[in-house]
């Protein structure tokens, strides 16, 4: 019988720090989470998070991660405003009752089933984007997108519907972020202060930021967009992995948990099937949300359990674990998996357009003895 955490001793050294891709900007430290073992925890700690360096492979001379003192932060709000600003650090943290703690995926645009570790989720402490935006005096009749520059040289931009869209009950707006799990950024991931965008892939959640331009040009603008070629929404697509079982895995014959976890930038996730060798697919187990507090007990100050009511669970933007009990049999299986969300959009067989993201149904060869 294989379970998950003999899978894991096993296998850790594929998972752990998977090798670095220089042109996806993304660092894999991170273990993949194994659904229903919370000892194993549902969120990512801040020393195996993945990171992203989002210029590195797509600017020449990249200057590295920067190193910026609290004290020397500046975020320049101008262009179509009335009220141009330069908020330094304490002015982010002059008003304790504006900050607003979320529970957050990040995905890299590259992630895929053959890579572990390019996805991490964390709680993320910080501000709306919308209450400096106001007070800098946005023109919302002609403004169209925010065009936003990180201290690295990255770029990338938010279109207007992204930071003032009421009409979406569970709609998380834009963060300017200061802390990661309750503790403090670390340069890698953006500090002092990085944009969060929850749902959209981790290039739209610009680190070190800035600068923010406001302006009526309604055209794409980015580092990723206009020098690699990836899609401007940025959303991240339904998909979902197996983290028990690996591609080419070994396992014994016998009752075999298979797990892993699903999420949608678009919804939170309705269900997640599984069929083994063409059979007709079965409904995986969601991990419920009772299972995750107890051993979570910090997500219990996220705006998520705060207003329960207007997030259901399972969570949009936020991956959900889930597990299927297989009785293995001695031979080749082929295992695949997808992933529904409650809005009806279905995990593809086979990905049509990778600059959008990556999210073909997973399909994974095992060996049972």
């Amino acid at each position: 019988m294989t379970t998950r955490r003999s899978f894991l001793s096993t296998t850790g050294a594929i998972t752990l720090g998977a090798a670095f891709m220089p042109l996806s900007g993304c660092e894999s430290l991170a273990v993949d989470p194994v659904a229903g073992d919370l000892d194993f925890p549902f969120i990512t700690p801040n020393e195996t998070f993945f990171t992203q360096f989002g210029a590195n492979g797509a600017l020449e001379n990249w200057p590295g991660v920067q190193q910026i003192p609290r004290n020397n932060w500046r975020l320049e709000i101008d262009g179509m405003v009335s009220n141009p600003l330069s908020l330094s650090f304490a002015d982010l943290d002059a008003d304790p009752s504006a900050f607003r703690t979320v529970l957050a995926t990040l995905r890299c645009i590259l992630d895929n089933n053959a890579v572990p570790g390019l996805v991490g989720t964390a709680t993320w402490t910080g501000v709306p984007l919308r209450k400096f935006l106001d007070m800098a005096g946005i023109n919302l009749q002609q403004a169209r997108r925010l065009r936003l520059y990180g201290a690295d040289g990255f770029t990338n931009n938010i279109t207007l519907d992204k930071l003032y869209n009421d009409d979406a009950s569970d709609f998380i707006e834009p963060l300017l972020v200061i802390a990661m799990n309750n503790q403090p950024l670390r340069p890698e991931h953006g500090a002092p202060v990085r944009l969060l965008m929850p749902g959209h892939y981790g290039y739209k959640s610009i680190k070190w930021l800035n600068r923010i331009e406001v302006t009526d040009d309604d055209t794409a603008f980015g580092t990723y967009q206009q020098i690699l070629g990836y899609d401007d929404e940025g959303l991240v697509d339904i998909n979902c992995k197996t983290t028990s079982l690996l591609k080419g895995a070994r396992i014994t014959a016998g009752k075999t948990l298979i797990s892993g976890f699903a999420m949608s930038g678009d919804s939170g996730i309705e269900s997640v099937m599984v069929s083994i060798d063409g059979d007709s697919f079965q409904r995986a187990r969601i991990v419920t949300l009772n299972e995750i507090l107890a051993s979570e007990d910090s997500l219990k100050n996220t705006i998520q359990l705060e207003d329960s009511d207007r997030f259901p669970y399972p969570y949009r933007g936020v991956w959900t674990l889930w597990e299927y009990d297989w009785e293995a049999t001695p031979g080749e299986h082929l295992i695949h998996v997808k992933a529904y969300d409650a809005i009806g959009h279905e995990q593809p067989d086979t990905d049509t357009d990778p600059t959008d993201g990556l999210n073909p149904a997973v399909a994974v060869n095992v060996f049972v003895q």
